[in-house]
C-alpha cells in the first residue's frame, strides 16, 4: 500500500540511540533499542529522560515525561530523513527508584529527496522555478539541515538575481511511504525584480558623499545583485575611515529602481598606536605611530611612524590621496633611516611618490612610482656618498584577513627597482607566505615563507653596503644574528651579496584557544652571483616557540640555535614580538 504525508521541516534535530541502557539520573536508567547507527549520543541529547536534568520522584513522573519524550524523538528521526519512524516505549521496575525505560525504535530506511520544487506565494513573471536554473547542487539528502541549506542557497541566489526584497516563507517534504522517496516543497516570496539606485546616506558624516558614490561596485540602473553590496561594504571597511557599516538594498519604486541605504558611523580621525620588542640580536625595540584619516573628507590620509632597536632607526612619513574610481590611490613618502650594524653604517634619506591600482576584487595591488635617495655609508672608518634616482614597480596579491595573526591567506610580492645614479643596477625580488590549517577547530597550522632575491647590472664590489642582500635574524633565518646567516670576513663582519635565498617552515598547534606552541626550520643564504646559488651551503637554524593570543593579535616568544655554529655566531637567539611571524 502507497500512503502519503506531509512533515513540517525545522532545522535540524540532533538526536542519539544505543542499544544498552544509559543512567539519566541516580533513581531511574534509559535506553534506546533499534536506532539508525551513530545516533546514540545525539539522541541523548534530545530525550528529557536521557539527559537527567532532575530527578523524578514517582514512576507515574517517569511515564508522563516518556510520553513526551516519544514526540521529541520522532521529530529527530523525521529531521534526520527517516519519515516512517516509529517509537514506542516500556516502563520496567516496581517502583520510582527501580525504573528502566526502553525506548524502542522501529526507524525503518532513510529516505532520499528525488525532487525540489519551488513555489512563490506572491505574483511576478520570468522568476527562477527550479534550484538548477540558479546552478544549485543537491545530494538528496532529507534531512532538515541538508534541506535549510539548499532552501538558504537558493533566497541567497534570488537576492543575486535582481530580487533583494525575496524571503523564505515554508519549507515541507512529500513522502512516499512505499518507495522511501520524497518530494521537497520551498515556497518563497520574491517580490519586485529591481535595478540599483542611488546611494542614500544616513549618519552625520564629514565624509564626501561624492566619494562614498566613488566607492560602489555598481553602476546606476545594474541589474540588482546583492553579492555587489557586500563587496561595497568591504571596500567602506577597507578605508578604515568607520567603526559602523550597514548597506542594505530599500523598496523597489514602481519602475524597479531600488535605492541603498548605507548608515556609517565614522570613527575617530585620529590613531596613536605603539609596539614593543626584543630580540638576542637587535636589542629591545619599540615603534611609535600617529594616523590621520579622512583630513579632507574624500578619504585623505596622513601616517608618521617611528621604529628603532639597537641596530637601526628610521621615522617615515607618508601621504595618501584614494582614487575610488581607478581604484587606486596616489601616494608620497619621505623617510629618514640610521643604521649600525656589524656590516655598515648608513644614514640615509629617501623621497618618492607614485601611484597604486588595485584589481581583482582588490586582492591585487601594483605600484609604481619615482624616488630618490641618498646615503652616507660608513665601514672602516671609511666614508662613502651615494645618489640614487630608482623606479620602484611592485605586484603584490594579497588574500589575508587579519595580519597579525595571519591564520589563513596568502601574501606573494614582486618587486623589481631599476636604479641610477652612483651606480647603475636593477634589484629584484620575490617573496611569499602562506598557511594552512587543519584538524579539529583547526587547531594545527602548516606556515611557510619563502624570498629569492637578485641584482642584474652591478658587481659585487661596486654594489654599496646598503643595497647588498643579507640574511639572518627574527625575520630571516631564526638562531643566527641580524644579517649574519651568510659569508663573513676576516673580522666575522657580514659582507653581504648580490641575491639571496631564504625560506622557513612552521608547524603550529594550538594547546588552548589563547596558548599555541610553534616548532620551526629556517634556511638560507646569500651569494655573490647575480642570481641565488640553489646548490651552495645553506645557513640552518631550528627552534620553537609560543604564541599568546590578545585583543589586538599575538603576543610571539621564539627561541631559536644555529646548526653548524661558526666560531662567530651566538649559542642561541631569543626572539619577543607582536604578530606571527609569517
Amino acid at each position: 500500500m502507497t500512503g502519503v504525508c506531509k512533515n513540517a521541516l525545522g532545522g535540524a534535530v540532533a538526536m542519539i540511540v544505543c542499544a544498552a541502557p544509559s543512567h539519566a539520573a541516580e533513581n531511574y536508567a534509559v535506553g534506546f533499542q533499534g536506532a539508525p547507527e551513530g545516533m546514540t549520543e545525539k539522541l541523548e541529547l534530545v530525550s528529557v529522560l536521557a539527559r537527567g536534568e532532575r530527578a523524578l520522584p514517582t514512576r507515574a513522573a517517569v511515564r508522563r515525561v516518556a510520553a513526551k519524550d516519544l514526540d521529541l524523538i520522532k521529530n529527530a528521526l523525521k529531521a534526520a530523513g527517516y519519515y516512517g519512524a516509529r517509537v514506542d516505549y516500556s516502563i520496567e521496575g516496581e517502583d520510582a527508584s527501580k525504573t528502566d525505560v526502553l525506548f524502542s525504535i522501529m526507524s525503518g530506511p532513510a529516505f532520499s529527496v528525488t525532487d525540489y520544487v519551488i513555489a512563490y506565494n506572491d505574483e511576478g513573471e520570468d522568476r527562477p522555478t527550479s534550484i538548477a536554473a540558479l546552478n544549485i547542487e543537491a545530494d538528496g539528502d532529507p534531512s532538515g539541515a541538508a534541506l535549510q541549506k539548499v532552501q538558504q542557497a537558493f533566497l541567497s541566489a534570488l537576492w543575486n538575481a535582481g530580487y533583494p526584497s525575496a524571503s523564505m516563507v515554508s519549507r515541507y517534504a512529500e513522502a512516499d511511504l512505499a518507495t522511501h522517496t520524497a518530494k521537497a516543497v520551498f515556497t518563497f516570496e520574491s517580490g519586485p525584480k529591481a535595478r540599483f539606485g542611488d546611494i542614500k546616506l544616513v549618519g552625520d558624516l564629514r565624509t564626501e558623499p561624492a566619494y562614498l558614490t566613488k566607492l560602489r561596485t555598481w553602476e546606476h540602473g545594474d541589474a540588482f545583485d546583492r553579492s555587489k553590496l557586500i563587496a561595497y561594504r568591504d571596500r567602506l571597511a577597507a578605508t578604515g575611515m568607520f567603526g559602523a557599516i550597514d548597506v542594505a538594498p530599500g523598496a523597489p519604486d514602481e519602475n524597479g529602481v531600488a535605492p541603498v541605504i548605507v548608515t556609517l558611523q565614522e570613527r575617530k580621525r585620529r590613531t596613536i598606536g605603539a609596539g614593543v620588542s626584543f630580540s638576542t640580536d637587535e636589542g629591545p625595540g619599540g615603534r611609535l605611530f600617529f594616523e590621520y584619516r579622512n583630513i579632507f573628507g574624500a578619504g585623505e590620509s596622513a601616517r608618521v611612524e617611528l621604529e628603532g632597536n639597537e641596530l637601526s632607526q628610521a621615522i617615515q612619513f607618508r601621504v595618501e590621496k584614494p582614487m575610488p574610481g581607478f581604484p587606486g590611490e596616489i601616494f608620497g613618502q619621505f623617510g629618514f633611516t640610521n643604521e649600525t650594524t656589524d656590516a655598515f653604517n648608513a644614514r640615509t634619506i629617501n623621497i618618492g611618490a607614485g601611484v597604486a591600482k588595485r584589481w581583482l576584487n582588490d586582492r591585487l595591488t601594483t605600484r609604481g612610482g619615482v624616488a630618490f635617495e641618498t646615503s652616507k655609508i660608513t665601514e672602516d672608518a671609511i666614508e662613502e656618498r651615494t645618489y640614487f634616482f630608482s623606479v620602484p614597480l611592485s605586484a603584490v596579491w594579497d588574500s589575508e584577513t587579519d595580519p597579525l595573526a595571519l591564520d589563513d591567506g596568502l601574501r606573494a610580492a614582486f618587486v623589481l627597482t631599476p636604479y641610477t645614479g652612483s651606480d647603475t643596477f636593477t634589484s629584484a625580488e620575490f617573496s611569499t607566505r602562506s598557511r594552512i590549517s587543519f584538524g579539529e577547530e583547526k587547531r594545527f597550522t602548516l606556515a611557510g615563507r619563502a624570498r629569492l632575491g637578485a641584482t642584474f647590472g652591478s658587481t659585487l664590489s661596486d654594489l654599496p653596503l646598503n643595497k647588498r642582500f643579507y640574511a639572518g635574524g627574527g625575520s630571516s633565518v631564526r638562531g643566527f644574528a641580524f644579517q649574519e646567516a651568510g659569508p663573513v670576513d676576516v673580522d666575522g663582519d657580514p659582507i653581504g651579496g648580490r641575491s639571496v635565498i631564504d625560506g622557513a617552515i612552521e608547524a603550529r598547534f594550538k594547546v588552548t584557544k589563547s596558548i599555541q606552541l610553534a616548532g620551526f626550520a629556517d634556511a638560507g643564504n646569500v651569494s655573490a652571483n647575480t642570481i641565488p646559488d640553489f646548490g651552495g651551503d645553506y645557513f640552518v637554524g631550528v627552534g620553537g616557540g609560543v604564541r599568546y593570543f590578545t585583543p589586538i593579535g599575538p603576543i610571539r616568544a621564539d627561541f631559536a640555535i644555529p646548526l653548524d655554529q661558526r666560531e662567530t655566531d651566538a649559542a642561541f637567539q631569543l626572539y619577543i614580538s607582536l604578530g606571527q611571524p609569517f
